[in-house]
């Protein structure tokens, strides 16, 4: 055998690994094996669900998830809640799925039931993400609108208070008043959206 037919073989003998469907499994891969299960896959070759918000549900119907937010957002890393979504591998062919993991809910509440999850081959992810959302809310640009324009209204307008910024206009910032206690709310992480949507940063 010649050194250049080498490489070659060794392409060859490779191909299994690389073409192996790791969905015909009988039994669960371990963590080291070519295969992985699919809640084991790294983020990027998951296709995942924002995450879920519930905090306009019931303490009852909260209870009945096993995932999800029960308050969006925070002023702090601290206050932020952090949650397990839903996903799917990209490919089904690259992981095996475990009808029996834990991480698929078993309960009609929850929207789909396990034989839903188990057809669509959903499951919880293994990481979590942040309840936080993003709407297009800047604060300086707001801090702004509330220091220039604030009698009018404006910034209660961008922020989604619509009530009460027609309220603030009608009475030209209450006089004043209501014109320097909102820019004072502002500052302080008081005064934010109204979709409970966190600030976009700037870079």
């Amino acid at each position: 055998m010649s050194m250049r037919s080498l490489p070659f073989l060794l392409l060859i003998s490779s191909l299994p690994l690389i073409i192996s469907d790791c969905s015909r499994l009988t039994r669960r891969p371990a963590r080291t094996d070519i295969c992985k299960v699919c809640e084991e896959l790294p983020e990027h070759l998951l296709e995942c669900d924002e995450v879920l918000d519930l905090s306009e549900y019931n303490k009852s119907d909260k209870d009945a998830y096993h995932y999800g937010c029960s308050k969006m957002g925070g002023e702090s890393i601290s206050e932020i809640e952090m949650t397990r979504v839903v996903c799917k591998s990209l490919d089904p062919f690259t992981c095996w799925y475990d009808q029996d993991s834990e991480s698929i809910p078993n309960d009609n509440k929850t929207g789909l039931i396990k034989q839903e999850w188990i057809q669509n081959r959903y499951f919880l992810s293994e990481f979590k993400k942040p309840c936080v959302r993003y709407t297009g809310h800047y604060f300086q640009s707001t801090l702004i609108y509330s220091i220039l324009l604030g009698f009018l209204g404006v910034d209660r307008f961008c922020l989604g208070w619509t009530g009460i910024g027609v309220g603030k206009m009608l009475t030209v910032g209450g006089l004043g008043i209501w014109w320097v206690i909102d820019i004072i709310l502002l500052i302080t992480g008081n005064l934010t959206p109204n979709d409970k949507s966190n600030w976009e940063n700037l870079y």
